[in-house]
């Protein structure tokens, strides 16, 4: 009795030292998983001929976009993308000027059949200069971003959760065009740090988070919060595999800022590295859906 007593004891202690050290451990490696499993094939193929692609942004995107910063423009360039902007002062009709307003809450205004058909036209370039020629067809690619403001999630996300959600109607009624959320780059410091993560996480996991019950394949997450928030931190694909995780030394101060809450060229030129694997791998699988 007492041999049965000690072994039920140590199961019991087994059992109750995995729900404190592995449990954890899940959960945070959890925003890892790829999207399609032990058998998704990431594909980052350059594609064979050249994608107009639109990226919706304001001061943190033009900063990512330029050369001798972020060096993004270029390196779209270089992958067969041909860049055109909405940015400050932008107008989808006359007076209109809706590229002045990129907060969260704003993307219902921008992602509904009046407004697009003037986001899938538009030629009007501020940052970049293209190194190769316009295919002259509509944006296929729309890049949409909030400045880091909105990486301040309060106190909770759900207002968040539902704009984004909102949004899932109209892409999946416009399966012919690749839709790309980039996650709002983080302050110097962010105060919310821990339900930022949390929302972009969300946003990203594929399998149980925003995307988990959206059929088509016209939607991919960067999460630029996340490559900007440690140096250990990352969003790509490397080695053939998808690399996603928040690193253990993540507290909400980021190195990759000098002075203000911009990111630094150091930060915007990781990002670039690390976004360009992933735009490819989501314009691959688009195109085979």
């Amino acid at each position: 009795m007492d041999k049965l007593f000690c072994i039920f004891k140590d199961e019991v202690l087994m059992k109750k030292l995995f729900l404190l050290c592995v449990i954890p451990v899940i959960s945070i490696l959890s925003g890892c998983k790829e999207s399609g499993g032990d058998n998704e094939t990431y594909d980052i193929t350059i594609p064979d001929s050249t994608q107009k692609l639109i990226f919706i942004h304001h001061s943190c995107g033009a900063n990512w976009l330029s050369d001798g910063d972020g060096n993004l423009g270029s390196l779209l360039n270089a992958n067969n993308y041909y860049v055109t902007e909405a940015y400050y002062g932008w107008c989808a009709e006359t007076e209109d000027y809706i590229g002045d307003h990129t907060n969260t809450e704003d993307w219902p205004d921008w992602f509904n059949d009046t407004k697009m058909p003037y986001v899938y036209s538009n030629n009007a370039t501020y940052f970049v200069d293209n190194s190769i020629a316009d295919p002259g067809t509509e944006n296929n690619i729309i890049m949409f971003k909030s400045c880091y403001p909105c990486s301040e999630a309060g106190d909770s996300i759900a207002d968040e959760k539902a704009v984004y959600n909102s949004l899932l109607t109209y892409f999946g009624n416009h399966t012919d065009k690749l839709f790309i959320l980039i996650t709002p780059p983080g302050e110097a410091e962010v105060g919310s740090y821990l339900l930022t993560r949390e929302l972009c996480q969300w946003l990203t996991d594929e399998e149980n988070g925003w995307l988990a019950d959206y059929p088509y394949n016209n939607v991919g997450v960067f999460d630029f919060y996340c490559v900007l928030s440690e140096t250990g931190s990352h969003h790509r694909i490397t080695g053939g595999s998808l690399e996603y995780i928040y690193a253990s030394d993540y507290d909400g101060t980021s190195p990759y800022h000098t002075g203000d809450d911009h990111p630094n060229s150091a930060g915007n030129q990781k990002a670039a590295a690390e976004y360009i694997t992933l735009l490819n791998y989501y314009y691959n699988r688009w195109m085979n859906q």
